[in-house]
């Protein structure tokens, strides 16, 4: 049997973040959560997820500036964006440029974001 794949949600909304491990590790993911940026970051570090969910708009800090951080230690991880605003295409950009594979808005179709992981690990999976 394989390893479950590991995944790190980062967002200041603990019920939000527990609502959506709950519904990912139905899923067969490995979830991991943290309330912070820092906290986030060297939870990163620690448990080398391949998906990183991220809130945008953190008390400590951006989602920009974790993307950034992340994308820096790991050319795979799958980096997804969480944004509860609508986003300018600047500022789309300026995540795609510091390395976000995909950005969901809130409230999302959690079986939507299960598939979007899913097709993103298998994009990754065939680059190998």
């Amino acid at each position: 049997m394989t390893n479950p794949t590991k995944l790190l949600i980062i967002d200041d909304d603990a019920h939000l973040r527990e609502s959506l491990a709950e519904v990912l590790e139905l899923d067969g993911f490995e979830c991991h959560q943290a309330g912070a940026a820092k906290e986030g970051i060297s939870a990163a570090q620690k448990i080398e997820p391949e998906v990183v969910i991220m809130d945008i708009q953190l008390p400590d800090s951006s989602g920009f500036q974790i993307c950034q951080e992340l994308r820096k230690r790991s050319k795979t991880m799958i980096l997804i964006m969480m944004t509860g605003r609508f986003l300018s295409s600047e500022e789309k950009k300026q995540g795609f440029e510091l390395g976000a594979d995909e950005y969901i808005t809130k409230p999302f179709d959690l079986a939507e974001l299960s598939a979007r992981i899913k097709q993103l690990l298998s994009r990754n999976a065939s680059r190998g």
